[in-house]
């Protein structure tokens, strides 16, 4: 079956052919783009030629009434389940004191009732726009229960609290030392834990305390695809992947949950002999699943202040973040992602991680001169300084961006970090002008996977107390747009498949109601998305029923 869409505008993302006005897809490709009138005449010869006929009850004509097309959006790093499962925590996002957390908390246990003992989460909280501006503690969480565990999760899901019986279920008590590359939070003057946890001591929990109901997580995995596409995301990540999270997604995919592309990486540092084993999800997808590489985590959450720096945080005295692993142990992962042909994807948030990563990633390489370093990726990128960038160049290396900072925490940056440090944050404009390839996301669930409010911060840059931040760093709205679709592909490497409404390319489109290349730049978050396609096939539409 073909369907032409046309009397459109279509922003290709194609070089060679930037703007058209029609296309036609068949099976799930596209297969003609360019203006109205080369569209049907082509439609036409088909059907004089004799070698195919136009099948008025099969084949389709869609009038895109002056509508935009673009490639369908690219997600260059986001957590899919972690969005699923958060559709099944209490959001606490507009909280503003310790008051309305547990209000929250304790309204959403009573419409949400389980077994005592079980685990209750709320998500989304930042202590940085409460009223106490500090995390809450244990003692917080247990006014809102103790016959359950409770557990909050930060913004930035690099941190956590929980209440007094979750961490007596843990075994969590004064004698437990600190993880390295982690924290515990203590009550003042003493070793008792108050609950508070960061980075890896919360992942430890979390990995050690966690529960779900399969099928419900399930469903909720089908509305996260329903988010993602409402945003125009047609390919997904699943960005840091254990063995049992695999599992979960091998199963989704057998049975037909998954209707967007999914890659997933694989935690390195555990799961070397499951992408040994499962060989079959390299290079191609099996149900809309794949195994895109290897992942690893180098340091924390610049606006909980756990990222990596070379240079103290602002009123620190001398802290500076720290780091999650030694040089010696990212030398190990970055030579077994060599060794094993995969792409790396590692967390740097901070300089002082970034120059870590360069670093080792740089050293490794010189000793495997023949190995092909696939295109490794600085996820979040956020103080990458410009000779750091450039050091990338000759390792194919990318940052993908996380460029919604500079609004959603902007000002907290700027408290962080000052003035000058904090507008170098996700340099896209320096990395452009150096020729680098750089990509954009959101870090779903820290933040909805819209790339649309994503382009509306790169180009203006402007923070939520309404500061410029790095005027300099602002770019065109043609270069964001290529940072969430061909740019987003290559990362992937998957440039000959996506990224561009190209003549062979999937037929991976979305339709909005106005065109982002034509709108005042303040107006960009105001597009509208209408339609998504995903291989020719609509998968979700505005105001369905």
């Amino acid at each position: 079956m073909r369907t032409i869409f046309y009397h459109g505008t279509i922003v290709t993302m194609d070089e060679e052919r930037p703007s058209a006005g029609a296309m036609c897809i068949e099976d799930g490709k596209i297969r003609k783009v360019g203006s109205d009138e080369e569209v049907l005449a082509w439609k036409d010869a088909l059907t004089q030629s004799g070698a195919t006929e136009w099948n008025e009850s099969e084949d389709t004509m869609v009038d895109l009434n002056g509508k935009t097309v673009l490639p369908g959006f690219i997600d260059a790093h986001s957590h899919f389940t972690g969005l699923a499962n958060s559709l099944m925590q209490c959001d606490l996002s507009e909280a503003e004191s310790f008051d309305e957390i547990v209000s929250l908390m304790r309204k959403f246990l009573a419409e949400h009732p389980v077994e005592e003992g079980t685990q209750v989460v709320g998500c989304n909280y930042d202590h940085n726009f409460l009223k106490e501006q500090r995390h809450p503690d244990k003692f917080v969480l247990d006014r809102i229960s103790t016959r359950h565990e409770i557990v909050l999760v930060h913004a930035s899901s690099h941190m956590g609290v929980v209440n007094s019986p979750a961490l007596e279920h843990a075994g969590i008590t004064a004698e437990t030392p600190d993880p390295e590359g982690g924290r515990y939070g203590r009550v003042a003057g003493s070793q008792e834990p108050d609950g508070y946890m960061e980075e890896n001591a919360f992942i430890h929990f979390q990995n050690r305390s966690a529960q779900f109901d399969m099928a419900k997580l399930l469903e909720m995995m089908e509305k996260a695809q329903d988010i993602y596409a409402s945003h125009g995301v047609t390919t997904i990540q699943e960005g840091m992947v254990n063995e049992g999270l695999f599992q979960l997604l091998q199963y989704a995919a057998n049975q037909n949950i998954l209707k967007l592309d999914v890659v997933g990486y694989l935690d390195v540092q555990t799961c070397r002999q499951l992408m040994k084993e499962h060989q079959e999800y390299q290079n191609t997808y099996g149900n809309h699943l794949k195994i895109g590489g290897y992942k690893v985590f180098l340091d924390g959450s610049p606006q909980g202040r756990t990222a990596w720096m070379l240079e103290p945080y602002e009123d620190s005295k001398d802290y500076h973040g720290y780091p999650v692993l030694s040089d010696e142990r990212l030398h190990e992962l970055i030579t077994i992602a060599l060794e094993d042909h995969q792409q790396l994807l590692a967390h740097c948030n901070g300089d002082a991680a970034a120059e870590q990563y360069v670093t080792q990633f740089e050293k490794a390489a010189a000793e495997h001169p023949g190995l092909d370093t696939m295109r490794p990726v600085m996820v979040h990128a956020q103080l990458v300084h410009k000779e750091q960038l450039k050091r990338m160049i000759p390792l194919s290396m990318m940052p993908s961006f996380f460029v919604a900072h500079t609004y959603y925490w902007g000002d907290i940056h700027l408290k962080n970090f000052g003035l000058e440090r904090a507008s170098r944050i996700s340099p896209a404009n320096t990395a452009g002008k150096l020729g680098l390839p750089f990509t954009f996301h959101q870090d779903s669930p820290v933040l909805q996977p819209d790339m649309l409010k994503t382009i509306w911060c790169a180009v203006n840059r402007r923070t939520r107390g309404g500061v410029v931040l790095g005027e300099e760093e602002r770019i065109s709205v043609e270069d964001a747009l290529r940072a969430v679709t061909i740019h987003a592909a290559y990362q992937y490497r998957e440039e000959a498949q996506k990224g561009s409404i190209t003549a062979g390319k999937a037929a991976d489109f979305v339709i909005l109601d106005q065109n982002p290349l034509a709108v005042a730049p303040e107006e960009l978050a105001d597009i509208a998305v209408l339609e998504t396609y995903k291989d020719g096939v609509r998968c979700w539409r505005r105001n369905q029923v």
